[in-house]
Parts: C-alpha cells; structure tokens; sequence
C-alpha cells in the first residue's frame, strides 16, 4: 500500500468575500506572503502545499509575476510540490452573466497552475442547485447540461495548459453523490478530469447511502485531490459544519485504508475551514469562530493524522 502524502492548504483572510456565509474571517496567516506559507508549512514536514485562489487574486496585476518567481523559488528550495489550486466557481445559474463570469475566473485559475506548476484545480459546480434552490428557477435537465458543458470546457482549456481539473463532490450540489460523479465523468469523456473526495462530505453525505470504501473504490483511479477535515451533520442541506480533528463523523484510519486501497497517489491537504464563521448555516464551526492559529492547525493535524495512517509510512 501507498503512503498518502500530506499537503497544507493556505487561505488568504476573508476567503470568500460572501460575508452572509463566512464573515469577515481571518486566520494567523492570512496576511502572509504566499512564499513565506509554503516555507512555513515545509517547516513542519509536509510534503506539498495547496492554495484557495483568492489568496493569488490578492497580488496586483503588477506584481503578478514577480508572486509567482518568489512562490516557485520557495516550493524548488524546500522540495515541494503545489499539489493544488482550490478555486470554487459558478457553473450552475440562470444567470448566464455570473455562469460565463464563473467559467472565465476558473479558466485564470488554470492559468495561474500552469504558470506555478500546479497539478490540479479543484471545484465545487457551484452554486448548487439544492443550495440554493436553484430548481425554483430552472429544471434539473438545464442544470446538468450546464454542468457537463463547463467542465469539458474548462477541461480542453485545462488541456492546452497541461492541467488537470478536479471536481469536488458536495452536498447541497447536483454532483452529491457516487453515482452523479461517476455519471459526470462519462458524460464529459476527458481524461484530465478527476474528483476531489472531501472527507467531511463523504462522512456526512455519502456514507449515508454508501459504504465509505465502496465508495472510494468506485472512483478508484478517478480520484486526484484528497481534502482532509472532521465534520459534523447539521440540519441544512450543505452540511459544512467544521470541528477539530477528532470531533467529528470522519474515521480517518478508515478513509486512510480505503485511499491506500485504490493505491490513491495524490496528496491528502489539511483543509481547516473551521477558523471561519460557524453555527447552523456558515461555513466552520458549530459553535462560531474557531481555532484561527495556523501554526498550531499544522502541527496538530499532521499528528493527529498520522496516528491514523496518513503521512510517510514510519
């Protein structure tokens, strides 16, 4: 069995600029330069970095390329690899002004992977269509055409880059379960399109209908990008409830064996969302603003993770 490499994901402050679901959020690092992140997150022995684009959104037109010299400089120094870009869009809307918006900001998201050689973008196929309740304003036949036709869009676009794209399963979104992923990745037909498994998501939305590693083996090879959280179920339809590792729903030591099972060869990033807003409807812990010390979340989380089988094989 493979050893499941551990990567880190940078946030910028304020991620999402959406205050209703996040708030004015902020987190010990994200005022830091992005190079500075990936050295600290080498300080503490991960293997790869990951990035949410708004973090790169933030450099200027101007500094753009000296940001992305200084980024690729830090990763060849300390021998790490930019597992990923995370940049959740808009593919599903009745508004064809924020759908063709959502497709372009993807598409520089692809630009900035290939210009730092990044392996992968990762998406959500916002905004839903459960959450919010886009079915109130459009069938769900009109949205999987508009699913299935941006992702082979931003896939040939991906292509040409020498990208890849993953697309993250979530609840609340018309991909919410193993057998729309899997109907997702027949109908688009491209061999750089992969999922992204969310240990949250699928503890609280698959394993309801699907044992976690029949899941995991029926995407198989198709999975490129692992995020690793703790979550609990709470009553909406997205369920993004945040907790500390340990906390939640999710058996790591389970979802470790099943990703070594399909020998999985991707990184697995730390994705500590629970800094951010919570409570019953944002997007982080229960109970409201949680841990937001990054240095702690990444000492803490790799050893906590590598009780459980994640990380180099000792």
């Amino acid at each position: 069995m493979s050893d499941l490499k551990l990567s880190f994901e940078i946030w910028p402050n304020m991620p999402w600029g959406r205050l209703d679901m996040a708030g004015p959020a902020w987190n010990s690092w994200g005022d830091k330069p992005l190079e500075w992140c990936v050295e600290r997150i080498a300080d503490f022995g991960y293997e790869g970095f990951d990035v949410i684009y708004p973090k790169i959104l933030e450099w200027r037109p101007h500094e753009y390329t000296e940001g992305v010299r200084k980024v690729k400089a830090a990763a060849e120094k300390r021998e790490m690899v930019f597992a990923s870009i995370g940049c959740h869009t808009t593919f599903v809307t009745p508004r064809h002004f924020d759908r063709e918006a959502g497709i372009q900001k993807f598409k520089s998201a692809i630009d900035a992977a290939a210009d730092m050689g990044c392996e992968s973008v990762v998406t959500l196929v916002g905004d839903g269509y459960y959450d919010p309740p886009l079915y109130a304003l459009m069938t769900r036949k009109e949205a999987w055409k508009q699913v299935v036709t941006a992702v082979r869009e931003t896939a040939d676009y991906a292509m040409s880059k020498g990208v890849d794209i993953s697309i993250e399963l979530l609840q609340g979104t018309i991909i919410n379960n193993i057998e729309s992923t899997l109907k997702l990745l027949e109908e688009v037909d491209r061999t750089n399109v992969y999922i992204c498994v969310d240990t949250g998501t699928f503890y609280t939305s698959v394993k309801p209908k699907m044992p976690i590693k029949e899941a995991v083996q029926k995407l198989g090879d198709r999975i490129k990008v692992v995020h690793v959280k703790d979550e609990v179920g709470f009553p909406n339809l997205t369920q993004s409830q945040h907790v500390w590792f340990g906390g939640g729903f999710v058996d790591f030591q389970e979802m470790a064996e099943a990703l070594k099972a399909v020998n999985y060869q991707g990184y697995s990033a730390v994705e500590w969302e629970a800094w951010q807003a919570g409570g019953l409807h944002g997007v982080g812990e229960p109970s409201g603003i949680s841990l937001s010390d990054f240095d702690r979340v990444a000492e803490e989380s790799k050893e906590y993770l590598e009780e459980f089988g994640w990380g180099r094989s000792s």
